[in-house]
């Protein structure tokens, strides 16, 4: 377990409980483990923003000229890339 981490306590209704616990039989790990895991592959990685079109915009000095941004934002963000 990482040094840097925080105690918490939560409340599951019986059916996430049932799940978790039929998870950490399974992978013979603990409830908290399998928690984790399953937050870890909701996180947002760097990955994720680096070829999203959205996330370009403005980047290489882009302008999107707001007359026009609220009709054409889509040829605007994709740049024709659909």
């Amino acid at each position: 377990m990482e040094a840097n981490t925080h105690r918490t306590q939560i409340y599951l209704t019986r059916e996430q409980y049932q799940y978790l616990r039929q998870q950490a039989e399974k992978r013979k790990a603990s409830l908290a483990q399998i928690v984790r895991e399953l937050i870890n592959e909701r996180l947002p990685k760097d990955k994720d923003y680096e070829h999203n079109p959205l996330f370009l915009v403005g980047k290489d000095g882009f302008s999107m000229n707001r007359r026009k941004g609220s009709i054409k934002h889509d040829d605007y963000i994709y740049r024709g890339k659909r």
